[in-house]
């Protein structure tokens, strides 16, 4: 029940996180236009959004408690509007406790769910107007996570029918839940994450959560089964146990017969062969010849599928040589972005990374050391991502391909600059190459722009196309500039479909 729970917990607390570390809600809270504020919760909080979320709340406090934005709506339904009074401290001075910075919610939480370190964050129960409902809140940094906390953003789901349901799927018995009044005696119920005694058997098992000011907020009752032992045993049971007693001797010997013997000697024929390693025919005529026929082909069936199946999850979306995204996984998420920008209008940028003169390494070093050298690439390259969303990917030999969804130009100006000083940090020689004495690569950069209420008429995947070709175009002029650099260029969604238009391949 306890690891139910947090499992449901879980995707609530990933996609707060996601929210809070994302520059476009840090440069809300920085902004002082009340028409880039309205532009921004118009477009990151739709009512789609809660329903793809699986959300009923989201609010956003600046460091001052002070309610920034706040929408409820109910995830489940259409149309169904909720107004929480999260931001009433004056009615409601529990709700004070879900800053993340504040420390006195009980019982008292330390980086929950694998929360990443500098982030302040904290989930749970909460009691609102409308139920009991989860809680998520983290505070609001920059993606690299450095900068002032800028305030925090809390999102709500409700504990409803729907909760229900998906909780008793991982449970695999009944969950019934009732909320605990002022009135209710509970003390003889212990909290979810106690430890159960498994020598008393009982039917059913329960279990409080705690609300953010520590007091009982839910009970849950997990049904173990449907019936009793019955309370007072009659004389007749007797005879009835010494008849079950002989129909279970008789049934024992003849299972023994004609069963139990010759696995036996099924067993007994198998270590023959494992001793004398030589595979024969069985010299028995087993009475169950088909059933082990059939355990014997559908084990080795099975042992084949899942073979092939753990070979093709590595050959199908990781590279085998740098342990990162291949070609195929960055396509299948670039697919993904360009259907965004095509009907949200949220923008992405690719960049290809090509390592400089890596030919004249294979032949000066060897292909082994050029290797070693593409996997300290792939991961001075993927440790600037932190977003879920983005993706660093080896797009073949020496080349690598990345996109960040929706990252402003400061942050990207950053994150390529960080590129570069790090290639230059880890000075790996290069013994013949004219650019500098260590590894270096060159960036072609592409940052694919959103025009507001432009409607993408061609196929989504023409984005990409083009994305990918302006940022090769980018990366050839970075190297012919000398290397060691990156070169930016942009495009507007609406330039895409222009350029696809008077593509040569279609004109007539």
């Amino acid at each position: 029940m306890n690891f139910a729970f947090e499992q449901m917990s879980m995707p609530l607390h990933t996609i707060n996180y996601d929210y809070a570390v994302w520059d476009q809600t840090y440069n809300y809270m920085k902004s002082n236009s009340v028409a880039a504020k309205h532009k921004y919760e118009q477009h990151e909080y739709p009512d789609d959004t809660f329903k793809s979320l699986k959300v009923d709340g989201i609010f956003i406090f600046d460091n001052n408690n002070n309610a920034v934005f706040s929408k409820g709506f109910r995830h489940s339904s259409d149309n169904q509007k909720l107004q929480f009074e999260l931001m009433d401290f004056l009615k409601h001075p529990q709700y004070i406790l879900l800053s993340p910075l504040n420390k006195n919610t009980l019982p008292p939480q330390e980086l929950s769910f694998n929360t990443p370190s500098k982030v302040p964050s904290k989930t749970g129960a909460i009691s609102t107007k409308f139920g009991p409902a989860l809680y998520s809140s983290s505070s609001i940094l920059q993606s690299d996570r450095t900068g002032p906390i800028m305030g925090y953003i809390v999102f709500i789901r409700l504990i409803d029918e729907e909760f229900m349901t998906e909780l008793s799927r991982f449970t695999s018995a009944g969950v019934e839940l009732s909320e605990v009044k002022a009135s209710d005696d509970v003390s003889h119920i212990p909290y979810l994450g106690s430890g159960l005694d498994l020598t008393k058997l009982a039917p059913t098992s329960q279990r409080l959560v705690r609300n953010i000011d520590g007091r009982p907020l839910i009970k849950f009752t997990l049904y173990h089964t449907n019936s009793e032992s019955p309370s007072v045993l009659g004389s007749d049971i007797y005879i009835l146990l010494a008849e079950m007693w002989i129909l279970l001797l008789l049934a024992y010997l003849l299972y023994s017969y004609f069963l139990v013997q010759p696995v036996r000697k099924l067993a007994i024929d198998i270590e023959e062969m494992d001793k004398s390693r030589e595979i024969k025919k069985l010299r028995y005529r087993y009475p169950i010849t088909e059933l082990v026929n059939v355990a014997t082909h559908f084990n080795a069936l099975m042992g084949t599928i899942q073979e092939q199946t753990k070979q093709l999850n590595e050959q199908v979306y990781i590279d085998k040589l740098t342990n990162i995204p291949n070609r195929r996984a960055f396509e299948q998420r670039l697919e993904t972005y360009c259907q965004l920008l095509a009907r949200q209008q949220i923008a992405f940028t690719l960049i290809i990374a090509d390592v400089d003169h890596f030919k004249e390494y294979n032949d000066t070093l060897g292909h082994v050391a050029g290797d070693e050298t593409l996997i300290k690439v792939a991961q001075v390259l993927n440790q600037q991502f932190f977003r879920a969303e983005d993706i660093c990917a080896r797009l073949g030999g020496e080349e690598f391909i990345m996109l960040y969804r929706d990252i402003p130009d400061e942050p990207l100006q950053r994150k390529l600059d960080a590129m570069i000083q790090a290639f230059e940090d880890l000075a790996l020689p290069h013994p013949s190459a004219t650019t500098a004495t260590h590894v270096t690569v060159s960036l072609g950069v592409c940052k694919v722009l959103a025009v507001e209420g432009f409607e993408f008429k061609s196929a989504a995947s023409i984005i990409g196309r083009q994305a990918t070709l302006a940022a090769d175009r980018a990366l050839y002029q970075a190297k012919k500039a000398g290397r060691n650099r990156y070169v930016k260029t942009c495009i507007s969604v609406d330039e895409i479909e222009q350029l696809e238009y008077e593509s040569p391949s279609n004109k007539p």
